[in-house]
């Protein structure tokens, strides 16, 4: 039996690193209906998937 270590698989992927003010975040969350929420593409936006 292999143990748990055995099966992780390492993957090294190049990543773009972005800097986001707070500021800016805080404006693309809006309260509905008492919850706070974003736009999908607001969040596809900042995670760039």
């Amino acid at each position: 039996m292999m143990n748990e270590e055995n099966n992780i698989i390492s993957r090294n992927k190049e990543v773009d690193v972005i800097e986001y003010d707070m500021d800016n975040i805080k404006n693309l969350i809006y309260t509905i209906r008492g919850k706070q929420v974003m736009l999908d593409s607001d969040v596809v936006m900042l995670y760039q998937c």
